[in-house]
Order: structure tokens, then C-alpha cells, then sequence
């Protein structure tokens, strides 16, 4: 196909079907970094109204800096991923105390930023700066893998960026990058277009799985007074949810975890804390 022909057709067919999303209708990097984080590995049906919710919490760059764990944690719950929220934090902090407010304009620079990857950047500096740099995504992928790699396997992204960068629509590189989301996840519909990537992978699923135990035992602490408890009162908690399933994992194994990734803390007096 040419990539003219290709322009037109996705052009088109996103003037028709374009959807309408909060995220959409802002310029403001934080919101948009806000929402783009959310979105990886997420749903946009449980996103719409997480996004609300914590930007009614954390309105500002600035007050998501100052953000204590309990509370950051305490909104993303029903997102999955945890890490994410730290990261994001993490981000935030960094353009406030390092960059004195000034957010970074080029995918880059933005990279640079703790838990934001090729994918963010490039949708970041797009949708909040009209970037033209091409970026890819799952939907993405599955898009160009569609039109420019018929019956081809094992492609790799570098082959896909190829195309991606000639095709940008560079008049209104925003509405490009809509249409081409849109376009994958409503008219592409069969996932396994993207298994002809080299990089794909299946996400795994998610009940019975070491996630799901992590967000147990965080959930749990959470609804404790104080986000605390004693170390003891969370092995209890985990040995009961732990028994059930085909796995070897610990109450220690899920504790350890939670507390390398930052999620979790241990007070000298043996309790456990956000």
C-alpha cells in the first residue's frame, strides 16, 4: 500500500470514529503523562474514571510530587501495576526539584524520566507538544503490521518504525496518532495480528498469578488504620490467601517483592507499612 493511500484511509476513517476521551481534549503534559502511564498494560474502561479521581486528588505537577505513598496508592488501587504510581511520583518530582517545573518536549529528553519508555515519550511529546517523532504501541503495531506486513512473521519493530516514521500525518501529528489507536483497537479486533511481532508477548493471566498476590497483601495494608500492621498479621493474611493454587510461592516471597520495588516498608518493631 502506499503510504499516501494509507494516510487517507486512517485519516478518514478517525474523522467517523474518533473517540472521545478526557486526555484528548488537553495539551497539558502532566494530564497527559498522567493518563499515559495509567493506560499501559490497562484498560481504557477502568482508566476513564481512575483518571478523574486522581487528578481531583493530585490536580498538579507540584501536588503529585508532595504525594505520601498511602494516599498515591490509596487512588490507584483497581489499576494493577503498582510500580507505576511510584514511578510516576518518581517523574514528578524530578521536573519540579530538577527541571524547575519545565517539562521536557522531546521524546528524548522525556525518556529520561523515571518509568517512561520509548511508547510514552513519543505519545507525550506527540499529544502534548505536536512532536512528529513516530512512536509505536500495541495498537499501532497491529495497525501497520495489518496494512504493510500481510502474512509476514516474526517482524521486528525496527522494520515497523521504518514505515511508521514516513507515514506520520505531520499537519496534525495529534489527530494521526488518534485515528491510528482507534483504528487498531475498534476495527482491528483480532489480537492475533500482533502475534506476527518478534516482540510479542502474552500478558499473563492475572488471578492466581504472584500480581495478584502482591495486590492482596497491598490492598490489605491499605485498609488498615494507619496503612500498618504487624508482620505477623500479614503472614497470617498470606499463608490463608497463599493456600489455595498450583504454585510454591511464600508469604516472604510476596513481602520481599513489595519491599524491593518500594511498595512496602519494615519498622524496627517488626510492622508493615506504606
Amino acid at each position: 500500500m502506499e503510504i499516501s493511500d494509507f494516510q487517507c484511509l486512517i485519516l478518514e476513517w478517525g474523522r467517523h470514529h474518533r473517540r472521545d476521551m478526557p486526555w484528548r481534549n488537553t495539551r497539558d503534559p502532566y494530564r497527559i503523562l498522567v493518563s499515559e502511564v495509567m493506560l499501559q498494560q490497562t484498560q481504557v474502561s477502568r482508566v476513564l474514571p481512575k483518571y478523574e479521581e486522581f487528578l481531583r486528588e493530585f490536580p498538579t505537577l507540584e501536588a503529585l510530587a508532595a504525594a505520601s505513598q498511602s494516599s498515591l496508592l490509596r487512588i490507584w488501587q483497581g489499576l494493577g501495576y503498582w510500580n507505576r504510581a511510584l514511578r510516576l511520583r518518581d517523574a514528578a518530582r524530578v521536573i519540579v526539584n530538577e527541571l524547575d517545573g519545565e517539562f521536557p518536549r522531546d521524546p528524548a529528553t522525556l525518556m529520561q524520566l523515571p518509568g517512561v519508555g520509548p511508547y510514552t515519550a513519543g505519545a507525550v511529546a506527540c499529544f502534548a507538544f505536536g512532536s512528529t517523532e513516530a512512536f509505536l504501541d500495541t495498537n499501532i503495531r497491529r495497525v501497520y503490521l495489518f496494512f504493510f506486513f500481510p502474512g509476514e512473521d516474526d517482524v521486528p519493530d525496527s522494520r515497523i518504525m521504518e514505515v511508521a516514521r514516513r507515514a506520520v500525518w505531520t499537519d496534525d501529528p495529534r489527530e494521526w496518532g488518534y485515528a491510528l489507536f482507534d483504528y487498531g483497537a475498534i476495527e482491528l479486533r483480532d489480537r492475533a495480528i500482533n502475534r506476527r511481532s518478534r516482540h510479542y508477548s502474552r500478558q499473563p493471566a492475572f488471578e492466581g498469578s504472584f500480581r495478584s498476590f502482591r495486590t492482596q497483601a497491598l490492598r490489605h495494608v491499605l485498609a488498615q488504620e494507619n496503612t500498618s500492621l504487624s508482620r505477623a498479621d500479614l503472614n497470617g493474611f498470606l499463608t490463608q490467601r497463599l493456600a489455595t493454587g498450583d504454585h510454591s510461592y511464600t508469604p516472604q516471597d510476596v513481602l520481599d517483592a513489595l519491599i524491593d520495588d518500594g511498595l512496602l516498608k519494615i519498622s524496627p518493631d517488626d510492622r508493615v507499612f506504606i
